[in-house]
């Protein structure tokens, strides 16, 4: 064999090497490495001072992420909220906070940023009507086939700091 050509197909099975993992299977972009479900495994919030707390009020929050191959997902987080004394139309103030602080849900479509390992969610409507139509990045601290974490870079309004969040794939 000719040496240009020994370093043609070296360079070619080294190309076709590197897109598969240690187990041989093979790597998929952010966005299908996303694609699924997901179940909440904690969700806290840092303050610009260090301190943490959680995302949602109340005990015991569980949340449900989903994101599909054609650019959609919906995401909720909700804790444990007392039942209602009547009904969901007829509550008292103290039933609207804690639903307003237990629940966090939104969805719409997103987008990948493979160079920066990033993604950005556009609210098209959340519970938090301060996210509607908002285009929120998240950055990625690590993506596996069973874990997905991230944080944004700022929270919204005058709050700071920010959310870390981790998800366990749903089999």
């Amino acid at each position: 064999m000719k040496p240009a050509f020994k370093l043609a197909l070296a360079s070619a099975v080294l190309v076709a090497a590197s897109s598969f993992d240690a187990l041989g299977q093979q790597k998929a972009g952010l966005q299908k490495q996303l694609v699924g479900q997901w179940s909440l495994v904690s969700f806290e919030v840092v303050d610009p001072k260090g301190k943490k707390q959680p995302g949602v009020e109340g005990a015991d929050p569980k949340g449900f992420l989903v994101f599909t191959d054609n650019g959609r997902f919906s995401l909720q987080i909700i804790s444990a909220i007392p039942k209602f004394a009547k009904d969901r139309l007829i509550t008292t103030p103290q039933e609207n906070k804690a639903v307003a602080q237990g629940i966090l849900s939104y969805f719409g479509t997103y987008s990948v940023n493979e160079a920066d390992k990033s993604f950005a969610l556009k609210v098209e409507r959340s519970s938090y009507p301060n996210q509607n139509g908002l285009d929120l990045k998240r950055i990625i601290q690590s993506l596996s086939a069973d874990e997905l974490r991230y944080n944004n870079p700022g929270r919204i309004g005058s709050a700071g700091g920010q959310n870390n969040v981790v998800w366990k794939r749903v089999k």
